[in-house]
């Protein structure tokens, strides 16, 4: 609860070194670490989350034999039975807060009994209450939990303030990996994306942008190098809302990439144009919705990591662009578990064979690579750090009377020369072949990419 061995001493009134030991005991005793360190709080390892409700149900037992017992007598019958007229307004939830708040025991009874047979409202409560018990209460939910939870939200049977609640709760104390494959899974299932399809992408790229960032898309650039050469590229994403909200729209009719409203469309511009652009409100508009709930919290919101690993077009490999190094190990565990979860049948029709998660300062894999970058991948169920060494960066050339789109344009074009531009399309477009054949190193993919940046306008 006090994620802090410190605390936790002077709760219990002991010494700092006392306390110490009694956790070395503790850690002896389970062969377990038991609580580890994450930046300055001591957090719960998997093994002691599993624990704690065992041990507050101990806890509640010897309470109770230590407690009293009081004889009640049930009140009498008065013929008083007919309900109010007006249902109790939800607000009355509190009322138990004024009398007394029941008991630990007493809450997880509650909870249990709510099962599917029971109103989605009451159910999804039931997620609410694991949540958002606090701290040294709570826990992570599981996949399963996780699955049902989201599936409620996804068809729209709960209150809009519980969604919004579980959200907050699940970022407040950050997203578990097994909470993410859960929500994915609620979001294939329910947008149907789990169907075989007899067209398959090879690369699925998500692009999830930030409608406030200023820099152009590079990486669409080099997406449609990876077509032109026979791959067929599936991105999917967006950009937001307001004045920005279509650049990708606009950068993609730019290149005569074709923008489609639905996954039958992306499948046939696939077939005819090997690369394809699914805005995210064409197949997963509660999502799209949800996403578009930024300006209210001023915060990321767990679906925002949901969207990238939908894989909507059953692409064999995916390539990710996450901004924020920890999210990294997220998505690649989320994605680990998806895998082991999946049914054997699907196995390969369903989940990419090849993920890499690129971390950069955009949702979307644009690689700058003029520093050393770990790439972490996942073949399978198997996971491994790729260490790619820095390129030298060349000279940065200044955009003359040109906007950024113009400039954008330019450089694909030819009419605009910028080497180090140049390198980052180039590099971006390395990362994207080898998630498509992982047995290739950067070195080997960078010199093809080269090679199809001076051929792009010779067709």
């Amino acid at each position: 609860m006090e994620g802090s061995v410190q605390k936790a001493a002077q709760q219990m009134s002991l010494s700092a070194p006392a306390m110490s030991r009694l956790l070395n005991q503790i850690r002896e005793a389970f062969d377990d670490p038991i609580l580890v360190r994450s930046g300055r709080r001591m957090i719960p390892s998997p093994k002691a989350e599993n624990l704690r409700l065992r041990l507050r149900a101990l806890a509640n037992e010897a309470e109770s034999l230590l407690t009293p017992e009081i004889n009640t007598q049930s009140q009498p019958e008065t013929g008083w039975q007919q309900p109010a007229l007006l249902a109790t307004p939800p607000l009355s939830l509190r009322a138990p807060l004024i009398g007394g708040q029941p008991t630990p025991q007493q809450l997880a009874n509650q909870l249990a009994e709510l099962s599917q047979n029971h109103d989605p409202v009451l159910r999804f409560s039931r997620f609410l209450g694991i949540l958002g018990r606090g701290a040294g209460n709570s826990r992570p939910l599981t996949i399963e939990e996780t699955e049902e939870a989201f599936s409620l939200i996804l068809s729209g049977q709960v209150d809009p303030m519980q969604a919004s609640a579980f959200l907050s709760l699940i970022h407040y104390r950050g997203t578990a990996a097994q909470e993410l494959a859960g929500m994915i899974r609620a979001a294939r299932n329910h947008y149907q994306l789990n169907t075989a399809t007899t067209l398959q992408a090879d690369l699925d790229w998500p692009a999830y942008l930030s409608p406030n960032s200023p820099r152009a898309p590079w990486f669409l650039q080099a997406a449609n190098l990876l077509a032109q050469a026979g791959y067929k590229v599936a991105i999917h994403g967006s950009n937001g809302s307001g004045s920005n909200g279509g650049k990708i729209e606009q950068a993609a009719c730019a290149l005569d990439i074709p923008v489609t409203h639905n996954l039958s469309q992306a499948n046939h511009s696939l077939t005819g144009h090997n690369i394809t652009y699914l805005p995210l409100t064409g197949f997963a508009p509660a999502l799209a919705s949800m996403m578009a709930l930024y300006p209210l919290f001023a915060a990321r919101s767990p679906v925002g990591d949901v969207v990238h690993l939908l894989n909507p077009l059953q692409a064999r490999a995916s390539l990710l662009g996450v901004s924020r190094p920890a999210y990294r190990e997220l998505h690649r565990d989320a994605a680990r578990l998806m895998q082991e979860y999946v049914q054997p049948a699907h196995r390969q029709s369903n989940l990419p064979v090849q993920l890499n998660v690129l971390s950069g300062n955009r949702d979307v894999a644009e690689f700058y690579p003029f520093r050393v970058t770990t790439l972490l991948s996942l073949t399978g169920s198997d996971s491994a750090d790729i260490i790619i060494k820095a390129l030298q960066e060349p000279e940065s050339l200044p955009r003359i009377g040109m906007d950024s789109f113009e400039y954008w344009q330019a450089i694909w074009q030819g009419t605009a020369i910028d080497p180090r531009l140049e390198t980052v399309i180039t590099a971006t477009a390395a990362l994207g072949l080898m998630t498509i054949n992982p047995d290739l190193d950067f070195e080997h993919c960078h010199n093809k990419t080269r090679e199809y940046w001076q051929q792009r306008n010779k067709a």
